[in-house]
């Protein structure tokens, strides 16, 4: 029994004993009974070896002798007894000592057993394998001791985490509670309640990221309708991910309840989301659930944890799936109110249409027929009250003149569900007969299986169409006496029925014969029409079809049989069906040539007269226009003159005023010192010769007398300037080319303007700034260019009249190199030197829809009084056709105007 337990606790080759004895006889013969048994042995011939072989390798057991030449066995005992590594190791000790004090020494200080000396091998055995048992079962107790406080920690844990789950279903349980019963959640604001359902997900399962997403119409992609970043406590959207590009993610949304990814790198759900989605944004875990309507998967609700993977729990999953049905019970609610909005504006939409429709609408009980609700169209058609009609049957009423009619209307709308456009005849309340077109079909209302007709009232078209028929008879009766032809042209099969006179027209003489005829289809027709009028012809007959015009006429040419074209004239009317489409046109066909050629001959006669009218009036206006300018240009010569003159007339007694001055100074001059001689020789004069130096104060008029000589200097010379720029500026005699100084000519003229340049009143002074290039003398006609620079100068003055400071004209001079005109020969010649005169100012500018006017003869912007319009006409006619030069305007409204004058230097009239 000892050997059976021994053999299940112990395996013998793995049993080390350390053998402990000083004696070297005692310690071969132990070895040698221990290893016959297949022990590993250890041996050690002192204590000291003894304690370090124990701790460095600890044995199974230990045999110690306690008598010991330098450590005794309690020693070494109580030494391995105190050291973890070897306190549990079993001692037997071997003594020869047999007092019972030795032995309960030797099993008080630890020992295990204690073996006498002389040794019996099978004693020694026997305790050997006692305590290797004992040893061993201890060591099996301690094992199981520790499974078993192991399995009690598992258990407690596992409890902890039961109490832990417990609690936290409950407090999810709650929250859901809580949450379904937000007054929010009902308002009507899916954004507000989103974003409550996020905030309250995020903060239940501790993430960072929850996000309800919906899938867009076209399902091409699913867009983030609210996102909450619990970090960052808040709310965005406008996330949008493509399903094309993510199929394995959509693939197992729509395949399983949930999608669980502990970790998006190694789940192959993700892979797809990695770079485009979940990477950049740090998601290592995610807990994806659908969001369903009706069956269809319409959006997902996205837990997302950052940074660290996360394990999602049977709860957390269950908690997520009652969050997104309850998200998908808010999307069906909102659904179900949409849907009730929509039905209650079709059922306001149906009352409407009910009661203002213009054709009789009646609702009546399946299958008697009795009426529920009829509208105001069908009592005002009828001549009933409601009252007489509600609950009664058509029968009732007598309404019905054909029974058998109404009798099958009935079998075949219970036959067929719904029956369209049923001819029939009614009987007014007052006995006229109508026809009516029912259209009837069931409805439910209100659990109540009903029929709804709809009566269109086709008294008037049947009258209409027996009017017709009658009318075509008296037309066949019409066509053998009318001189026009007549076509008759069936829209749904293309043919075209043309009468012989119709085939007359087009040149056909063997039209008795129908097969012999030129027309039988609409195409046939159309390729014989003028290619210029076709399309004229495609579009009248479309909007007539299409009912833009009220009549069809229309004049084009229509080819004959000799291939010659004819002018001709069409008239047509067109029948429409029962739905307003046209099934037929006809009409007529009649030959217009004698008609044409005379209005051609009208025509023609009319715009000779025209046009001989337009040269009369070309004259009248060329005549007009050179009546006015000889008369300005006499008048400027006339001007010129008198100007000459006056400047003639001035400059003699400003000469003589100018020649006097010197003599009036040195007159003075000898007076002054005539009277200083008189002061010095007497200095007190006589009282009436003081009385009259005092009265004419003279030391003031000795003091001041050399001013008015100065004043008197400048006056005379300016009006020597003024009267030498008249002379210049008219150039009376000058009526040949002469050559000039341009810059000269623009002084003189700036002299003669100087009184409007300066300050006057309110009007602040204008400005001249001169920017004089290099220009040499030029030949011209220098009085009428001097009328040019008249001109421009004077409309930049006027362009200035109520404009504040600053006033500004700046005149700019330069001479430029460009090419002119192709001569007569069509030669291009070679580049010219032109001298370019810049006449700019600071005014109010031109507006763009008149400055192409401003050249022409009479135009002016100027009030009635202050301007002819002949000064830039006059001024460009002398720039261009006498100096063959060019006269320009750039103006922009507020940005002032500016005229540039381009003269060539040298002439090609020379």
């Amino acid at each position: 029994m000892l050997s059976q337990q021994l053999s299940m606790v112990l395996n013998k080759p793995k049993i080390t004993i350390l053998v402990v004895d000083d004696n070297p006889n005692n310690l071969r013969f132990l070895s040698n009974v221990l290893e016959k048994e297949h022990y590993n042995i250890q041996r050690a011939i002192c204590g000291k070896l003894a304690i370090h072989a124990a701790i460095s390798s600890p044995p199974d057991l230990i045999l110690l002798d306690i008598v010991m030449a330098d450590m005794d066995g309690y020693s070494v005992c109580q030494c391995l007894k105190t050291n973890t590594k070897t306190k549990d190791i079993p001692i037997i000790f071997l003594s020869a000592l047999t007092e019972a004090a030795e032995k309960v020494k030797a099993l008080k200080i630890g020992g295990a057993d204690y073996i006498t000396k002389p040794f019996q091998p099978e004693e020694i055995l026997v305790r050997i394998e006692h305590q290797l048992l004992l040893q061993g079962l201890q060591n099996q107790l301690k094992e199981q001791n520790s499974l078993l406080q192991q399995e009690i920690r598992d258990r407690q844990q596992a409890e902890n985490q039961l109490r832990q789950q417990a609690r936290q279903l409950s407090h999810q349980n709650s929250l859901l509670i809580e949450l379904a019963k937000n007054k929010i959640l009902y308002q009507g604001n899916l954004e507000l309640a989103f974003q409550k359902i996020t905030e309250v997900t995020a903060r239940t399962l501790e993430v960072e990221r929850v996000g309800i997403w919906l899938y867009n119409q076209q399902k091409t992609h699913i867009e983030c309708l609210d996102l909450f970043q619990q970090s960052h406590c808040k709310h965005s959207t406008g996330l949008s991910l493509a399903l094309a590009n993510h199929p394995l993610y959509f693939n197992a949304l729509s395949e399983a309840p949930l999608v669980a990814v502990d970790d998006v790198i190694s789940d192959p759900r993700s892979g797809d989301l990695l770079e485009s989605y979940l990477q950049g944004l740090n998601i290592t875990s995610m807990l994806d659930t659908p969001l369903r309507l009706g069956g269809k998967t319409v959006g997902v609700l996205c837990i997302e944890q950052i940074e660290t993977c996360r394990h999602w729990t049977p709860e957390e999953q269950n908690f997520a799936r009652s969050i997104a049905d309850l998200t998908s019970l808010l999307l069906e609610v909102q659904e179900r109110q949409r849907a009730e909005v929509a039905r209650k504006i079709s059922e306001e939409k149906f009352a409407k249409a009910f009661s203002c429709s213009p054709d009789p609408i009646t609702i009546s009980t399946c299958p008697d027929g009795r009426y529920i609700d009829v509208n105001q169209s069908f009592l005002n058609l009828l001549g009933y009250e409601r009252k007489a009609v509600i609950g009664q049957t058509i029968f009732d009423l007598n309404l019905v003149v054909n029974p058998e009619n109404m009798v099958q209307f009935e079998q075949l709308l219970h036959r067929q569900g719904s029956l369209c456009n049923w001819e029939t005849e009614w009987r007014t309340k007052w006995g006229e007969i109508i026809t009516l077109l029912l259209s009837a079909e069931f409805i439910d209302l209100k659990g109540e299986r009903c029929v709804i007709t709809v009566g269109k009232d086709i008294t008037e078209r049947k009258r209409i169409e027996e009017d017709l028929r009658q009318s075509e008879e008296r037309w066949q009766l019409v066509l053998q006496g009318n001189n026009d032809g007549i076509w008759d042209w069936n829209l749904k099969t293309e043919e075209v029925f043309t009468s012989e006179r119709f085939q007359e027209i087009i040149g056909n003489q063997n039209c008795h014969d129908e097969t012999c005829k030129i027309v039988h289809r609409f195409d046939e027709w159309i390729s014989r029409i003028h290619p210029d009028d076709v399309e004229q012809i495609i579009e009248t007959t479309q909007n007539y079809l299409q009912r833009k015009i009220p009549y069809y006429e229309i004049e084009y040419r229509l080819q004959c049989q000799n291939g010659d074209y004819k002018w001709v004239m069409c008239r047509g009317q067109a029948l429409w069906d029962e739905d307003g489409k046209p099934q037929r046109m006809v009409g007529s066909l009649k030959d217009i040539c004698q008609r044409k050629q005379a209005e051609e001959a009208l025509h023609q006669s009319i715009q000779r007269e025209q046009e001989k009218s337009i040269q009369l009036e070309t004259a009248l206006a060329e005549l007009k226009r050179a009546q006015t300018q000889l008369i300005h240009n006499e008048k400027m010569s006339s001007l010129g003159q008198m100007v000459a003159g006056v400047a003639h007339e001035i400059n003699n007694p400003v000469n003589f005023i100018g020649g006097n001055l010197m003599y009036a100074k040195n007159y003075f001059v000898d007076l002054t010192r005539l009277i200083n001689a008189y002061s010095e020789a007497y200095p007190h004069p006589p009282d009436a010769i003081q009385e009259i130096s005092e009265e004419i104060d003279w030391e003031f008029v000795s003091e001041d007398w050399q001013n008015v000589i100065k004043s008197m200097e400048i006056g005379a010379d300016r009006i020597q300037q003024i009267v030498q720029s008249l002379r210049i500026f008219s150039r009376h005699h000058e009526s040949e080319r002469k050559t000039i100084d341009i810059h000269e000519s623009i002084d003189n003229t700036l002299i003669i303007l100087q009184h409007r340049l300066k300050a006057s009143g309110n009007r602040p002074q204008i400005e001249v700034i001169k920017e004089y290039g290099e220009i040499p003398a030029i030949t011209c006609y220098a009085s009428q260019l001097n009328q040019v620079f008249m001109n421009l100068l004077s409309n930049g003055i006027d362009a200035l009249e109520n404009k504040p400071a600053p006033r500004v004209i700046k005149i700019h001079t330069e001479m430029v190199q460009k090419s002119q005109s192709a001569d007569d020969n069509g030669h291009k010649q070679q580049p010219s030197d032109f001298a370019v005169i810049r006449i700019a100012d600071n005014g109010a500018g031109i507006n763009a829809d008149i400055i192409s006017q401003i050249f022409d003869p009479f135009f002016t912007t100027k009030p009635v009084g202050r301007g002819t319009g002949l000064g830039l006409s006059i001024s460009h006619e002398i720039i261009v056709e006498k100096h063959q030069g060019q006269l320009q305007c750039v103006s922009h409204p507020d940005q002032g105007t500016e005229f540039i004058v381009e003269i060539p230097i040298i002439n090609s009239k020379d």
